[in-house]
Protein backbone atom coordinates (compact mmCIF):
# COMPACT_ATOMS: atom_id res chain seq x y z
CA UNK A 1 0.00 0.00 0.00
CA UNK A 2 3.05 2.48 0.48
CA UNK A 3 6.54 1.88 -0.53
CA UNK A 4 8.92 -0.14 1.17
CA UNK A 5 10.64 2.32 3.61
CA UNK A 6 7.36 3.07 4.91
CA UNK A 7 6.33 0.08 5.83
CA UNK A 8 9.77 -1.09 7.16
CA UNK A 9 9.88 2.16 9.20
CA UNK A 10 6.33 1.59 11.15
CA UNK A 11 7.42 -2.28 11.65
CA UNK A 12 10.77 -0.90 13.48
CA UNK A 13 8.70 1.72 15.18
CA UNK A 14 5.70 -0.66 16.40
CA UNK A 15 8.24 -3.22 17.54
CA UNK A 16 10.24 -0.80 19.70
CA UNK A 17 7.38 0.63 21.50
CA UNK A 18 5.77 -2.52 22.06
CA UNK A 19 8.69 -3.95 24.05
CA UNK A 20 7.47 -0.90 26.59
CA UNK A 21 4.12 -2.77 27.20
CA UNK A 22 5.18 -5.12 29.94
CA UNK A 23 6.11 -2.22 32.26
CA UNK A 24 3.12 -1.60 34.09
CA UNK A 25 4.65 -0.41 37.19
CA UNK A 26 5.15 -1.31 40.37
CA UNK A 27 2.26 0.08 41.80
CA UNK A 28 0.57 -2.19 39.34
CA UNK A 29 2.19 -5.04 40.21
CA UNK A 30 1.48 -4.68 44.17
CA UNK A 31 -2.30 -4.04 43.09
CA UNK A 32 -1.71 -7.45 40.73
CA UNK A 33 -0.78 -9.53 44.13
CA UNK A 34 -3.92 -8.14 45.79
CA UNK A 35 -5.47 -10.97 43.57
CA UNK A 36 -9.48 -10.10 43.24
CA UNK A 37 -9.57 -8.92 46.75
CA UNK A 38 -11.01 -5.53 46.32
CA UNK A 39 -11.24 -2.57 43.93
CA UNK A 40 -9.06 0.67 44.42
CA UNK A 41 -9.53 3.92 42.30
CA UNK A 42 -11.43 3.78 39.28
CA UNK A 43 -8.56 4.77 37.01
CA UNK A 44 -5.87 2.38 37.73
CA UNK A 45 -5.99 -1.21 37.16
CA UNK A 46 -7.12 -2.78 39.74
CA UNK A 47 -7.24 -7.51 40.32
CA UNK A 48 -4.38 -8.15 38.37
CA UNK A 49 -2.65 -11.65 39.06
CA UNK A 50 0.85 -11.01 39.43
CA UNK A 51 2.82 -11.43 36.22
CA UNK A 52 5.53 -13.73 36.07
CA UNK A 53 7.94 -11.05 35.19
CA UNK A 54 8.31 -7.63 37.54
CA UNK A 55 7.28 -4.75 35.46
CA UNK A 56 10.14 -1.93 34.97
CA UNK A 57 8.09 0.84 34.79
CA UNK A 58 4.31 2.58 34.65
CA UNK A 59 4.30 2.92 30.81
CA UNK A 60 6.04 4.29 27.59
CA UNK A 61 5.41 7.89 27.73
CA UNK A 62 2.30 10.00 25.74
CA UNK A 63 5.53 11.13 23.33
CA UNK A 64 6.50 7.71 22.30
CA UNK A 65 2.58 6.76 22.19
CA UNK A 66 1.02 9.79 20.14
CA UNK A 67 4.37 9.83 17.74
CA UNK A 68 3.45 6.08 17.07
CA UNK A 69 -0.11 7.47 16.51
CA UNK A 70 1.01 10.00 13.96
CA UNK A 71 3.11 7.59 11.64
CA UNK A 72 -0.12 5.28 11.59
CA UNK A 73 -1.90 7.42 11.28
CA UNK A 74 -0.18 8.51 8.19
CA UNK A 75 0.05 4.94 7.40
CA UNK A 76 -2.99 4.09 7.12
CA UNK A 77 -4.71 7.05 5.12
CA UNK A 78 -2.42 6.23 2.10
CA UNK A 79 -5.04 4.31 0.61
CA UNK A 80 -7.48 7.02 0.78
CA UNK A 81 -5.21 9.28 -1.12
CA UNK A 82 -3.97 7.23 -3.80
CA UNK A 83 -7.24 6.69 -5.16
CA UNK A 84 -9.83 8.81 -7.03
CA UNK A 85 -12.52 7.20 -4.94
CA UNK A 86 -12.47 5.05 -2.06
CA UNK A 87 -14.15 1.33 -2.96
CA UNK A 88 -16.78 1.45 -0.43
CA UNK A 89 -20.10 0.22 -1.15
CA UNK A 90 -22.02 3.37 -0.30
CA UNK A 91 -19.55 6.26 -0.85
CA UNK A 92 -20.28 7.32 -4.26
CA UNK A 93 -24.77 7.42 -2.69
CA UNK A 94 -22.88 9.65 0.44
CA UNK A 95 -20.55 11.81 -1.65
CA UNK A 96 -23.66 12.73 -4.31
CA UNK A 97 -26.11 13.63 -0.93
CA UNK A 98 -23.33 15.77 0.54
CA UNK A 99 -23.05 17.81 -2.84
CA UNK A 100 -26.75 17.99 -2.67
CA UNK A 101 -26.39 19.58 0.83
CA UNK A 102 -23.49 21.84 -0.28
CA UNK A 103 -25.88 23.11 -3.08
CA UNK A 104 -28.50 23.50 -1.13
CA UNK A 105 -30.98 21.34 -3.67
CA UNK A 106 -31.35 21.26 -6.94
CA UNK A 107 -34.93 20.76 -9.57
CA UNK A 108 -35.09 17.65 -8.57
CA UNK A 109 -33.85 16.99 -4.77
CA UNK A 110 -34.84 19.27 -1.95
CA UNK A 111 -33.02 19.68 1.36
CA UNK A 112 -34.90 19.31 4.86
CA UNK A 113 -33.01 19.43 8.26
CA UNK A 114 -34.36 17.85 11.03
CA UNK A 115 -32.69 16.52 14.07
CA UNK A 116 -32.02 12.83 12.54
CA UNK A 117 -29.50 10.51 14.18
CA UNK A 118 -27.35 9.93 11.39
CA UNK A 119 -25.79 13.48 10.67
CA UNK A 120 -22.18 13.40 10.96
CA UNK A 121 -21.16 13.57 7.48
CA UNK A 122 -23.52 15.45 6.61
CA UNK A 123 -22.70 18.03 8.85
CA UNK A 124 -18.78 18.34 8.87
CA UNK A 125 -17.96 17.30 5.10
CA UNK A 126 -20.34 20.50 3.07
CA UNK A 127 -18.92 22.82 6.12
CA UNK A 128 -15.26 21.36 4.88
CA UNK A 129 -15.89 21.83 1.18
CA UNK A 130 -16.27 25.17 1.54
CA UNK A 131 -12.75 25.80 2.02
CA UNK A 132 -11.72 23.01 -0.27
CA UNK A 133 -13.09 20.34 -3.36
CA UNK A 134 -15.73 18.27 -2.36
CA UNK A 135 -13.54 14.53 -2.62
CA UNK A 136 -10.74 15.78 -0.40
CA UNK A 137 -13.20 17.12 2.25
CA UNK A 138 -15.03 13.83 1.83
CA UNK A 139 -11.63 11.58 2.54
CA UNK A 140 -11.01 13.98 5.27
CA UNK A 141 -13.57 12.96 7.37
CA UNK A 142 -12.65 9.22 6.46
CA UNK A 143 -9.62 10.43 8.16
CA UNK A 144 -11.44 12.52 11.46
CA UNK A 145 -13.18 8.74 11.51
CA UNK A 146 -9.40 7.05 11.68
CA UNK A 147 -8.40 9.30 14.42
CA UNK A 148 -11.59 9.60 16.53
CA UNK A 149 -11.31 5.43 17.06
CA UNK A 150 -7.47 4.90 17.64
CA UNK A 151 -7.69 8.22 19.30
CA UNK A 152 -10.44 7.35 21.40
CA UNK A 153 -9.15 3.99 22.29
CA UNK A 154 -5.51 5.67 23.47
CA UNK A 155 -6.86 7.70 26.02
CA UNK A 156 -9.59 5.50 27.30
CA UNK A 157 -6.49 3.16 27.92
CA UNK A 158 -4.21 6.02 29.63
CA UNK A 159 -7.75 7.52 31.97
CA UNK A 160 -8.61 3.63 33.20
CA UNK A 161 -5.02 2.25 33.41
CA UNK A 162 -3.17 5.67 34.22
CA UNK A 163 -0.13 5.11 31.80
CA UNK A 164 0.40 5.97 28.31
CA UNK A 165 0.47 2.36 26.76
CA UNK A 166 1.70 1.02 23.07
CA UNK A 167 -0.82 -1.33 23.68
CA UNK A 168 -3.94 0.83 22.16
CA UNK A 169 -2.30 0.98 19.24
CA UNK A 170 -3.48 -2.71 18.72
CA UNK A 171 -7.03 -0.56 17.16
CA UNK A 172 -5.49 0.58 14.06
CA UNK A 173 -5.42 -3.25 12.96
CA UNK A 174 -8.53 -3.02 12.78
CA UNK A 175 -9.40 0.38 10.96
CA UNK A 176 -10.47 -1.26 7.22
CA UNK A 177 -13.21 -3.40 8.46
CA UNK A 178 -16.37 -5.03 7.22
CA UNK A 179 -18.46 -2.12 8.21
CA UNK A 180 -16.18 0.45 7.10
CA UNK A 181 -15.80 -1.12 3.62
CA UNK A 182 -19.58 -1.33 3.71
CA UNK A 183 -19.32 2.72 3.97
CA UNK A 184 -21.30 2.67 7.49
CA UNK A 185 -18.97 5.82 8.34
CA UNK A 186 -21.41 7.71 10.29
CA UNK A 187 -21.49 4.75 12.80
CA UNK A 188 -17.94 4.55 12.81
CA UNK A 189 -17.71 8.28 13.38
CA UNK A 190 -20.09 7.84 16.60
CA UNK A 191 -17.71 5.30 17.96
CA UNK A 192 -14.69 6.62 18.34
CA UNK A 193 -16.95 9.77 19.29
CA UNK A 194 -18.27 7.28 22.21
CA UNK A 195 -14.63 5.72 23.14
CA UNK A 196 -13.75 9.46 23.53
CA UNK A 197 -16.77 10.45 25.56
CA UNK A 198 -16.20 7.30 27.63
CA UNK A 199 -12.75 8.24 28.71
CA UNK A 200 -13.98 11.87 29.68
CA UNK A 201 -16.74 10.47 31.96
CA UNK A 202 -14.21 8.44 34.16
CA UNK A 203 -11.81 11.62 33.95
CA UNK A 204 -14.26 14.27 35.25
CA UNK A 205 -15.78 11.84 38.15
CA UNK A 206 -13.68 13.75 40.84
CA UNK A 207 -15.12 16.73 39.83
CA UNK A 208 -18.32 18.66 40.14
CA UNK A 209 -21.28 17.00 38.74
CA UNK A 210 -22.64 19.54 36.70
CA UNK A 211 -19.19 20.04 34.89
CA UNK A 212 -19.44 16.32 34.40
CA UNK A 213 -23.21 16.10 33.20
CA UNK A 214 -22.45 19.67 31.14
CA UNK A 215 -19.11 17.83 29.25
CA UNK A 216 -21.34 14.28 29.06
CA UNK A 217 -24.38 15.62 27.53
CA UNK A 218 -22.24 17.01 24.77
CA UNK A 219 -20.85 13.81 24.23
CA UNK A 220 -24.01 12.12 24.53
CA UNK A 221 -25.49 14.54 21.92
CA UNK A 222 -22.61 14.10 19.81
CA UNK A 223 -23.37 10.25 19.27
CA UNK A 224 -26.76 10.96 18.33
CA UNK A 225 -26.33 12.92 15.69
CA UNK A 226 -23.33 10.60 14.27
CA UNK A 227 -25.43 7.40 14.60
CA UNK A 228 -28.14 6.24 16.75
CA UNK A 229 -26.20 3.02 17.24
CA UNK A 230 -23.33 4.36 18.37
CA UNK A 231 -25.45 6.25 20.87
CA UNK A 232 -26.59 2.96 22.25
CA UNK A 233 -23.10 1.82 22.26
CA UNK A 234 -22.38 4.50 23.84
CA UNK A 235 -25.12 4.15 26.65
CA UNK A 236 -24.41 0.29 27.24
CA UNK A 237 -20.69 1.23 28.31
CA UNK A 238 -21.69 4.38 30.89
CA UNK A 239 -24.28 1.91 32.37
CA UNK A 240 -21.47 -0.62 32.63
CA UNK A 241 -19.26 1.23 34.26
CA UNK A 242 -21.56 2.65 36.91
CA UNK A 243 -23.45 -0.54 37.34
CA UNK A 244 -20.62 -1.78 40.13
CA UNK A 245 -19.84 1.00 42.58
CA UNK A 246 -24.30 1.51 42.33
CA UNK A 247 -24.42 -1.96 43.25
CA UNK A 248 -22.27 -1.48 46.02
CA UNK A 249 -24.03 1.75 47.26
CA UNK A 250 -27.31 -0.39 47.26
CA UNK A 251 -25.59 -3.05 49.41
CA UNK A 252 -24.71 -0.02 52.05
CA UNK A 253 -27.94 1.48 51.57
CA UNK A 254 -26.30 4.76 50.38
CA UNK A 255 -29.25 6.46 49.44
CA UNK A 256 -28.06 9.48 48.64
CA UNK A 257 -24.95 8.99 46.93
CA UNK A 258 -26.72 6.48 44.55
CA UNK A 259 -29.41 9.05 44.23
CA UNK A 260 -26.70 11.57 42.79
CA UNK A 261 -25.10 8.84 40.62
CA UNK A 262 -28.42 7.90 39.11
CA UNK A 263 -28.93 11.15 38.60
CA UNK A 264 -25.36 12.01 37.22
CA UNK A 265 -26.10 9.46 34.53
CA UNK A 266 -29.33 9.96 33.50
CA UNK A 267 -29.54 13.79 32.82
CA UNK A 268 -26.85 13.52 30.40
CA UNK A 269 -29.51 11.09 27.78
CA UNK A 270 -32.49 13.50 28.22
CA UNK A 271 -32.01 15.40 25.49
CA UNK A 272 -30.92 12.60 22.92
CA UNK A 273 -33.59 10.62 24.64
CA UNK A 274 -36.21 13.73 23.80
CA UNK A 275 -34.76 13.82 20.26
CA UNK A 276 -35.14 10.22 19.57
CA UNK A 277 -38.80 9.55 21.01
CA UNK A 278 -39.66 12.52 18.70
CA UNK A 279 -37.80 10.78 15.89
CA UNK A 280 -38.93 7.04 16.64
CA UNK A 281 -42.51 7.89 16.16
CA UNK A 282 -43.04 8.43 12.80
CA UNK A 283 -40.10 6.11 11.77
CA UNK A 284 -40.50 2.94 13.62
CA UNK A 285 -41.83 1.43 10.89
CA UNK A 286 -40.96 -2.22 9.93
CA UNK A 287 -40.25 -5.53 11.74
CA UNK A 288 -37.67 -6.78 14.12
CA UNK A 289 -36.10 -10.41 12.67
CA UNK A 290 -33.09 -12.52 13.62
CA UNK A 291 -31.04 -14.18 11.32
CA UNK A 292 -29.13 -17.48 12.45
CA UNK A 293 -27.92 -17.53 15.34
CA UNK A 294 -24.24 -18.94 13.62
CA UNK A 295 -23.82 -16.00 12.01
CA UNK A 296 -22.74 -14.12 15.23
CA UNK A 297 -19.49 -16.02 14.64
CA UNK A 298 -18.86 -14.61 11.61
CA UNK A 299 -19.69 -11.00 12.10
CA UNK A 300 -17.27 -11.74 14.77
CA UNK A 301 -14.65 -12.23 12.06
CA UNK A 302 -15.87 -9.07 10.36
CA UNK A 303 -13.19 -6.55 12.38
CA UNK A 304 -10.67 -8.22 9.82
CA UNK A 305 -12.70 -9.38 6.97
CA UNK A 306 -11.26 -7.37 3.60
CA UNK A 307 -10.28 -9.24 0.27
CA UNK A 308 -8.42 -12.29 1.19
CA UNK A 309 -10.34 -14.82 3.06
CA UNK A 310 -6.99 -17.07 4.00
CA UNK A 311 -5.06 -14.35 4.97
CA UNK A 312 -7.64 -12.42 6.51
CA UNK A 313 -8.93 -15.83 8.84
CA UNK A 314 -5.15 -15.78 9.58
CA UNK A 315 -4.50 -12.66 11.39
CA UNK A 316 -8.25 -13.04 12.65
CA UNK A 317 -7.06 -16.53 14.29
CA UNK A 318 -3.81 -14.52 15.79
CA UNK A 319 -5.61 -11.71 17.07
CA UNK A 320 -8.22 -14.04 18.83
CA UNK A 321 -5.45 -16.79 20.19
CA UNK A 322 -3.05 -13.11 21.65
CA UNK A 323 -6.31 -11.73 23.47
CA UNK A 324 -6.78 -15.72 24.53
CA UNK A 325 -3.78 -16.73 25.86
CA UNK A 326 -3.30 -13.24 27.56
CA UNK A 327 -7.14 -14.12 29.25
CA UNK A 328 -5.99 -17.33 30.04
CA UNK A 329 -2.41 -16.97 31.40
CA UNK A 330 -3.88 -13.78 33.38
CA UNK A 331 -1.82 -11.18 31.63
CA UNK A 332 -5.17 -9.58 30.21
CA UNK A 333 -5.30 -7.10 33.15
CA UNK A 334 -8.83 -5.77 32.53
CA UNK A 335 -9.55 -2.90 33.94
CA UNK A 336 -12.75 -4.31 36.74
CA UNK A 337 -14.70 -0.81 36.16
CA UNK A 338 -14.62 -1.49 32.50
CA UNK A 339 -15.15 -5.45 32.90
CA UNK A 340 -18.76 -4.65 33.23
CA UNK A 341 -19.40 -2.61 29.97
CA UNK A 342 -17.43 -5.59 28.05
CA UNK A 343 -19.82 -8.22 29.47
CA UNK A 344 -22.57 -5.85 28.49
CA UNK A 345 -21.93 -4.90 25.28
CA UNK A 346 -21.28 -8.67 24.15
CA UNK A 347 -24.73 -9.50 25.48
CA UNK A 348 -26.33 -6.91 23.91
CA UNK A 349 -24.50 -8.27 20.45
CA UNK A 350 -25.79 -11.61 21.28
CA UNK A 351 -29.52 -10.88 21.68
CA UNK A 352 -29.87 -8.08 18.82
CA UNK A 353 -31.55 -8.93 16.16
CA UNK A 354 -30.32 -8.44 12.72
CA UNK A 355 -33.31 -6.27 11.58
CA UNK A 356 -35.15 -3.70 13.37
CA UNK A 357 -38.05 -1.43 12.11
CA UNK A 358 -36.51 -0.51 8.65
CA UNK A 359 -32.56 -0.96 10.17
CA UNK A 360 -30.55 -3.73 8.58
CA UNK A 361 -27.68 -5.24 9.92
CA UNK A 362 -28.25 -4.40 13.65
CA UNK A 363 -26.21 -6.55 14.93
CA UNK A 364 -23.43 -6.08 12.40
CA UNK A 365 -21.92 -2.87 14.00
CA UNK A 366 -21.55 -3.84 17.21
CA UNK A 367 -17.94 -6.36 17.50
CA UNK A 368 -16.25 -3.87 16.03
CA UNK A 369 -17.08 -1.60 18.85
CA UNK A 370 -16.73 -4.67 20.93
CA UNK A 371 -13.14 -4.88 20.14
CA UNK A 372 -12.22 -1.27 20.23
CA UNK A 373 -13.59 -1.37 23.84
CA UNK A 374 -11.52 -4.67 24.67
CA UNK A 375 -8.16 -3.01 23.46
CA UNK A 376 -8.97 0.37 25.67
CA UNK A 377 -9.80 -1.61 28.60
CA UNK A 378 -7.40 -3.61 29.07
CA UNK A 379 -2.99 -3.23 29.83
CA UNK A 380 -1.47 -6.73 28.98
CA UNK A 381 1.57 -8.20 31.12
CA UNK A 382 3.91 -9.65 28.74
CA UNK A 383 6.71 -12.08 30.18
CA UNK A 384 9.50 -10.11 29.09
CA UNK A 385 10.50 -7.35 26.75
CA UNK A 386 11.66 -9.97 23.93
CA UNK A 387 8.47 -11.45 24.15
CA UNK A 388 6.69 -8.06 23.83
CA UNK A 389 8.70 -7.13 20.82
CA UNK A 390 7.57 -10.77 19.05
CA UNK A 391 4.29 -9.79 19.59
CA UNK A 392 5.25 -6.33 18.14
CA UNK A 393 6.78 -7.54 15.26
CA UNK A 394 4.01 -10.18 14.52
CA UNK A 395 0.88 -6.87 14.65
CA UNK A 396 3.00 -5.03 12.36
CA UNK A 397 3.83 -7.29 9.81
CA UNK A 398 0.10 -8.14 9.71
CA UNK A 399 -0.46 -4.48 9.48
CA UNK A 400 1.94 -3.77 6.49
CA UNK A 401 0.62 -6.70 4.57
CA UNK A 402 -3.25 -6.21 5.15
CA UNK A 403 -2.13 -2.38 4.14
CA UNK A 404 -0.65 -3.96 0.69
CA UNK A 405 -3.47 -6.09 0.10
CA UNK A 406 -5.99 -3.02 0.46
CA UNK A 407 -3.77 -0.43 -1.88
CA UNK A 408 -3.06 -3.41 -4.42
CA UNK A 409 -7.06 -4.07 -4.73
CA UNK A 410 -8.06 -0.26 -4.05
CA UNK A 411 -6.01 0.65 -7.09
CA UNK A 412 -7.54 -1.96 -9.20
CA UNK A 413 -10.99 -0.81 -7.94
CA UNK A 414 -9.53 2.99 -9.19
CA UNK A 415 -8.72 1.61 -12.87
CA UNK A 416 -12.45 0.41 -13.35
CA UNK A 417 -14.10 3.51 -11.12
CA UNK A 418 -12.20 5.74 -13.57
CA UNK A 419 -13.09 3.95 -16.76
CA UNK A 420 -16.97 4.38 -15.57
CA UNK A 421 -16.55 7.83 -15.18
CA UNK A 422 -15.96 8.69 -18.70
CA UNK A 423 -19.06 7.36 -19.47
CA UNK A 424 -21.09 9.39 -16.63
CA UNK A 425 -19.49 12.38 -17.39
CA UNK A 426 -20.18 12.00 -21.28
CA UNK A 427 -23.95 12.45 -20.32
CA UNK A 428 -26.08 15.78 -20.67
CA UNK A 429 -26.50 17.80 -17.81
CA UNK A 430 -29.63 17.65 -16.36
CA UNK A 431 -30.99 14.43 -17.30
CA UNK A 432 -32.86 12.13 -15.36
CA UNK A 433 -31.06 8.26 -15.25
CA UNK A 434 -32.40 5.18 -14.28
CA UNK A 435 -30.73 2.31 -12.53
CA UNK A 436 -31.17 -1.35 -12.77
CA UNK A 437 -29.17 -3.34 -10.56
CA UNK A 438 -29.87 -7.43 -10.41
CA UNK A 439 -31.80 -8.50 -7.15
CA UNK A 440 -28.43 -9.77 -5.40
CA UNK A 441 -26.13 -6.94 -5.88
CA UNK A 442 -26.44 -5.89 -2.18
CA UNK A 443 -23.23 -7.57 -1.24
CA UNK A 444 -19.79 -6.42 -0.56
CA UNK A 445 -17.28 -7.49 -3.39
CA UNK A 446 -13.72 -5.56 -3.83
CA UNK A 447 -15.56 -3.09 -6.36
CA UNK A 448 -18.86 -2.06 -5.70
CA UNK A 449 -20.62 -0.54 -8.28
CA UNK A 450 -24.11 -0.18 -7.62
CA UNK A 451 -24.09 3.43 -6.51
CA UNK A 452 -22.12 4.82 -8.86
CA UNK A 453 -24.35 6.22 -10.92
CA UNK A 454 -25.24 8.34 -7.97
CA UNK A 455 -22.46 10.61 -9.00
CA UNK A 456 -24.30 11.86 -11.94
CA UNK A 457 -25.90 14.11 -9.54
CA UNK A 458 -22.86 15.55 -8.52
CA UNK A 459 -21.01 15.59 -11.60
CA UNK A 460 -24.09 16.06 -14.57
CA UNK A 461 -26.61 17.48 -12.21
CA UNK A 462 -28.86 14.15 -13.14
CA UNK A 463 -32.05 13.00 -11.26
CA UNK A 464 -31.16 9.90 -10.23
CA UNK A 465 -33.75 7.53 -7.96
CA UNK A 466 -31.12 4.94 -5.85
CA UNK A 467 -30.08 8.69 -3.92
CA UNK A 468 -30.32 7.37 -0.21
CA UNK A 469 -33.73 10.48 0.47
CA UNK A 470 -35.39 7.92 3.18
CA UNK A 471 -37.82 9.80 5.45
CA UNK A 472 -36.36 10.11 9.08
CA UNK A 473 -32.70 8.78 7.74
CA UNK A 474 -31.16 11.88 5.51
CA UNK A 475 -31.85 15.24 5.68
CA UNK A 476 -32.32 15.33 1.74
CA UNK A 477 -36.07 14.57 -0.23
CA UNK A 478 -36.80 14.15 -3.53
CA UNK A 479 -39.17 16.77 -4.87
CA UNK A 480 -42.88 15.12 -4.61
CA UNK A 481 -42.93 14.73 -8.66
CA UNK A 482 -39.52 12.82 -8.88
CA UNK A 483 -40.31 10.71 -5.66
CA UNK A 484 -43.32 9.09 -7.53
CA UNK A 485 -41.01 8.69 -10.39
CA UNK A 486 -38.67 6.41 -8.22
CA UNK A 487 -41.41 4.64 -6.43
CA UNK A 488 -42.65 3.91 -10.29
CA UNK A 489 -40.35 0.83 -11.14
CA UNK A 490 -37.31 -0.08 -8.46
CA UNK A 491 -33.45 -0.53 -10.08
CA UNK A 492 -34.19 -4.46 -9.76
CA UNK A 493 -37.29 -4.21 -11.62
CA UNK A 494 -35.51 -2.20 -14.53
CA UNK A 495 -32.51 -5.19 -14.33
CA UNK A 496 -35.34 -7.82 -15.09
CA UNK A 497 -37.12 -5.90 -17.71
CA UNK A 498 -34.12 -4.85 -19.20
CA UNK A 499 -31.85 -8.48 -19.20
CA UNK A 500 -35.47 -10.54 -20.25
CA UNK A 501 -38.47 -10.35 -18.11
CA UNK A 502 -41.60 -11.62 -18.74
CA UNK A 503 -44.19 -9.60 -20.31
CA UNK A 504 -45.85 -8.67 -17.11
CA UNK A 505 -42.56 -7.18 -16.55
CA UNK A 506 -41.95 -5.30 -19.66
CA UNK A 507 -45.30 -3.85 -19.36
CA UNK A 508 -44.70 -2.03 -15.82
CA UNK A 509 -41.45 -1.18 -17.00
CA UNK A 510 -41.63 0.31 -20.66
CA UNK A 511 -43.98 3.36 -20.23
CA UNK A 512 -41.76 4.27 -16.49
CA UNK A 513 -38.79 4.03 -18.63
CA UNK A 514 -39.87 6.54 -21.15
CA UNK A 515 -39.64 9.20 -18.59
CA UNK A 516 -35.97 8.72 -18.15
CA UNK A 517 -33.63 10.05 -20.45
CA UNK A 518 -31.15 7.44 -20.19
CA UNK A 519 -30.33 4.18 -17.77
CA UNK A 520 -27.45 2.23 -16.57
CA UNK A 521 -26.66 -1.78 -15.64
CA UNK A 522 -24.61 -1.87 -12.90
CA UNK A 523 -23.46 -3.76 -9.95
CA UNK A 524 -24.19 -7.53 -12.01
CA UNK A 525 -21.18 -8.25 -14.25
CA UNK A 526 -21.07 -8.55 -18.09
CA UNK A 527 -24.70 -9.06 -19.11
CA UNK A 528 -26.01 -8.69 -22.63
CA UNK A 529 -28.76 -6.62 -23.08
CA UNK A 530 -31.48 -8.22 -25.74
CA UNK A 531 -32.16 -5.80 -28.67
CA UNK A 532 -34.94 -3.27 -27.97
CA UNK A 533 -35.39 -0.14 -29.97
CA UNK A 534 -36.57 1.41 -27.34
CA UNK A 535 -32.48 1.77 -25.99
CA UNK A 536 -29.64 2.94 -27.84
CA UNK A 537 -26.21 1.87 -26.99
CA UNK A 538 -24.27 4.68 -24.69
CA UNK A 539 -21.59 3.75 -23.01
CA UNK A 540 -20.16 -0.02 -22.35
CA UNK A 541 -17.61 -1.05 -19.64
CA UNK A 542 -17.91 -5.02 -18.44
CA UNK A 543 -20.19 -3.71 -15.40
CA UNK A 544 -21.19 -0.60 -16.60
CA UNK A 545 -23.75 -0.01 -19.20
CA UNK A 546 -25.24 3.02 -20.28
CA UNK A 547 -28.01 2.63 -22.69
CA UNK A 548 -29.98 5.98 -24.25
CA UNK A 549 -33.56 5.98 -23.99
CA UNK A 550 -35.44 6.67 -27.44
CA UNK A 551 -38.77 8.37 -27.09
CA UNK A 552 -40.83 6.83 -29.55
CA UNK A 553 -44.58 6.16 -28.83
CA UNK A 554 -44.29 2.44 -30.01
CA UNK A 555 -42.39 2.11 -26.94
CA UNK A 556 -44.87 2.54 -24.27
CA UNK A 557 -46.45 -0.64 -24.88
CA UNK A 558 -45.24 -4.37 -25.25
CA UNK A 559 -45.90 -3.56 -28.89
CA UNK A 560 -42.36 -1.56 -29.30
Amino acid sequence: MSDGRGLRGISAESAEAAALVPDLGSRVAAVGRAGLSRRQDWGYLSNIPQATAKPASAGCGALHVWSAFALLMTLMTVPLFSTVLPPLFDYPNHLARLYLLMEGGNAFYTVQWEPLPNLAQDLIVPSLAVLMPLALASKLFLVMVFGLITGGAIWLNRVATGAWRVWPLLAFLLLYNRIFLWGFVNYLFGIGVALGGMALWLALEPRRSWVRVLASSIVALLCYFSHIAALGFYALVILGVEARPAITELRARQWAVLGRRIATLGMQFVLPAALFLSYWRWTAVGEVSYADFWRKADLVFSVFDNYDRVFDVACFALFLCLLGWLAWTRRLALVPRLGWPICIVFTSYLLMPSQMYGGSGVDHRLPIAWFLLLIASSAPQFPSRRFAMAVAIVAGSMLVIRLVVIEHVWRQADEVYSADLIGIDALPRGIKLAVAIPPDAIHLVSVPEVHLSALAISRREAFVPTLFAYPGQQPIALQPSYAALADAAPPQLFWAGLTGGDAAEITQLLPVLQQYDYVALTGGGPVDVPPNRCLAKFYRQPSFEIFAVLHDPGCASTDG
